[in-house]
């Protein structure tokens, strides 16, 4: 273990995760001896006299205690099942086999906090990361500081994918603000919205659609919803034959952004999480 900021985090995080599991074991043992305790009355009140029936009507209601504990042991064991996952990434992680968390394991909620405050990652060779990084280095930092406040709001459309994704870019906006000694807008307190009615995922189409629409520039490659369809747009492009190229493209972009106003999603590209993208490329541009 060295000194470095990242190794002492990383340490710092082990040692939480191996104070929350023993946090959850101790609540475990509880839960369990109290389960015991219900098994025990349960037993008891079988042996009452009918005479006394009106006491066994408490019967029902021990049964469903009885089972909602059973419910939260299932629970609890995932839970710790999921801490014990952390603490391994971040054990390996310290010791410099550093991963990003797996999406299903960096969107639980019990680790919201750290994906708002996480730092910014300068080396996964993801294509969003990597576009995002090339690309904050070069825009105004009144752009990236308005940019940011928008990464930090919560969308009514997002998937796990992409909510993970939205905080590891908005930690590289807000890495290279810092550095600039900016102002940072407030951290957000959650990482979901509310309001996910129909009209509210509608409204939010419309805008990734628009933003689609007006092309490549630091708004578009801040999008974490709109990664898929530049991964897709990307692959297109050094895939196409070079006559007939332009024409296709514009097409697909067109084709593009009228499914992303339908509200369908565009999903990564394994392929292409590996490959940089030309983050000025012209073709990329404005649907007509």
């Amino acid at each position: 273990m060295t000194d470095d900021p990242s190794h002492v985090a990383l340490a710092a995080i082990l040692d939480s995760l191996t104070l929350m599991q023993g946090q959850l074991d101790r609540l475990a043992k509880s839960n369990a001896r109290i389960e015991q305790s219900h098994a025990e009355i349960l037993h008891r009140l079988d042996t009452i006299d009918a005479g006394q029936g009106g006491v066994t009507d408490l019967v029902p209601i021990l049964e469903t205690m009885l089972a909602r504990m059973i419910d939260d042991r299932a629970i609890q064991r995932d839970g710790i099942e999921r801490v014990a996952e952390v603490a391994a990434l971040a054990h390996a992680a310290a010791i410099g086999n550093g991963a990003p968390l797996p999406v299903n394991v960096a969107d639980d909620p019990l680790l919201e906090r750290f994906s708002v405050n996480q730092p910014a990652d300068m080396v996964t060779p993801d294509r969003a990361l990597i576009a995002w990084r090339e690309t904050v280095a070069s825009a105004g930092t009144a752009e990236l500081v308005m940019i940011l406040a928008r990464q930090y709001q919560p969308s009514p459309t997002d998937t796990p994918e992409t909510r993970v994704l939205r905080y590891r870019l908005a930690a590289i906006t807000r890495d290279e603000l810092a550095q600039r000694g900016a102002d940072l807008p407030p951290v957000p307190r959650r990482t979901d919205v509310e309001d996910q009615s129909a009209e509210a995922r509608q409204r939010r189409a419309g805008e990734l659609a628009d933003l689609w629409r007006a092309g490549a520039g630091p708004a578009l490659f801040a999008e974490a919803e709109l990664a898929g369809a530049v991964d897709l747009f990307t692959q297109a492009q050094d895939s196409g034959e070079e006559g007939a190229l332009p024409a296709k493209l514009a097409q697909l972009h067109w084709q593009i952004g009228d499914a992303i106003e339908r509200g369908e999603v565009v999903s990564r590209i394994g392929g292409m999480r590996n490959v940089a993208v030309r983050a000025k490329d012209p073709v990329l541009g404005k649907s007509r």
